[in-house]
């Protein structure tokens, strides 16, 4: 059997390193990208040989029409004419007041966030439609549901990936296409999530008790198998759908107002 192969944008650290690990230990030749450095990228090359996966690795912005066409045009040329998933990872957050954003960093986040998504799908979609079958996963996150003081443009984005998830499973449907989004919290046991408690000042240990449901962390590998799951014929009839893992934190509230009754 002919496998399949998969682009993960951003897969040079965090999340995106954990899918195409994940992705390449079950049989996917995998595409590894990031944008500034090769170190990060090496590493997710050396973790994918140490579990006996295929991957190519390719450096570029995927938030510029160039970058998002080389990404795909490197799969194409590698592995024979073929891009069956899609895995729209590539992310920057800035927190700042919304009075203190510039035009450009508005741009560089919603470029980054949301038109990286729509440049790869688009070169990626009619490989996908010839071939009757494809998977599109697109990384949206909480802050795209609940949205987030001081992360304006990166909840927008985030928000807007929600939007363009579900009008792009209604579209491709009739292909052979499923497209669905996961929305994780800000806080993954990643480098940028790490850093995120530190801008708030907050102990990890703090957090998982007071901002979780579960009092735990969550591990990229966690977010990995959910997109393992998505890609893989088990859920060839899930399309259009937003998959929350976020260690019950958009549930707090519904925990809260017991805190007073008696036990």
């Amino acid at each position: 059997m002919v496998k399949r192969v998969a682009v993960v944008s951003g897969s040079g650290r965090g999340i995106g390193r954990a899918i195409a690990v994940r992705l390449a230990r079950d049989g996917f030749r995998v595409v590894v990208n990031y944008k500034r450095h090769d170190e990060e990228g090496e590493e997710t090359m050396k973790l994918i040989k140490s579990v006996g996966g295929e991957a190519i690795m390719v450096k570029s912005d995927v938030a510029t029409a160039d970058g998002a066409k080389v990404l795909i045009d490197e799969a194409v040329k590698q592995w024979g004419g073929s891009v069956d998933v899609v895995v729209n990872n590539a992310g920057l957050g800035i927190m700042r007041p919304f009075v203190d954003i510039d035009e450009g960093l508005w741009d560089k986040i919603i470029n980054t966030n949301l038109k990286s998504a729509y440049l790869l799908t688009k070169f990626a979609v009619p490989y996908m439609v010839k071939n009757n079958w494809g998977r599109v996963i697109n990384m949206s996150s909480i802050e795209g549901i609940m949205g987030a003081a001081y992360n304006v443009p990166y909840a927008t984005a985030k928000a807007a990936l929600i939007g363009f998830t579900k009008a792009l499973a209604a579209e491709l449907a009739p292909y052979g296409i499923t497209v669905n989004a996961i929305a994780p919290p800000g806080l993954v046991r990643t480098k940028m999530g790490m850093s995120l408690l530190q801008v708030l000042n907050v102990k990890e240990e703090e957090w998982a008790k007071t901002g979780t449901l579960t009092g735990k962390i969550i591990e990229p590998e966690e977010v990995a198998d959910l997109v393992a799951f998505l890609v893989s014929e088990s859920a060839k009839n899930i399309t259009g759908q937003i998959f929350v893992i976020d260690a019950g934190a958009t549930m707090l509230p519904a925990a809260r107002h017991l805190s007073n009754m008696p036990r």
